[in-house]
């Protein structure tokens, strides 16, 4: 059974090792990138890639399809995602070394704001400040 640690004991994780996590590049069709603004912590309010972490037992492709569905509100398949790199993120996470392993996903419907999300929005320039070192991993990816 996949189910998320309860939450003092994922922050303890943090401590042993380094965390595997999903985040989703997701387009529209302008080429337009959607980043979501954190509902929750930590860095409630900050502009950051959809993701999150890989559970136990979980594949990528079920992970994907949680975090579009728990993140975006919309139901799709995880094989339209791509995998385009893995990046380290040492010390951009306030909980510890985290990986993330980027997918890129487009969308044609309008994705929506979840309880884990206060709003969504595509951007054609990227924000100033992004969140978890996202933003640096948009600008080696290529985006602006």
């Amino acid at each position: 059974m996949i189910k998320p640690l309860p939450l003092k004991l994922f922050l303890k994780t943090f401590d042993y090792a380094p965390r595997l996590a999903i985040s989703l590049v997701v387009l529209n069709a302008r080429g337009e990138v959607l980043l979501a603004r954190r509902a929750i912590a930590p860095g409630v309010g900050s502009w950051h890639l959809p993701g999150g972490f890989i559970l136990k037992g979980e594949s990528f492709q079920q992970c994907i399809q949680r975090l579009v569905r728990k993140e975006l509100g919309l139901k799709m398949s995880a094989k339209l995602a791509k995998q385009t790199g893995a990046f380290e993120n040492l010390h951009k996470d306030p909980r510890g070394h985290v990986v993330d392993l980027i997918y890129i996903l487009k969308v044609s419907a309008a994705p929506r704001p979840t309880k884990e999300t206060q709003e969504i929005k595509f951007f054609k320039k990227l924000p100033a400040v992004i969140g978890f070192g996202h933003g640096d991993i948009l600008r080696e990816l290529g985006y602006k």
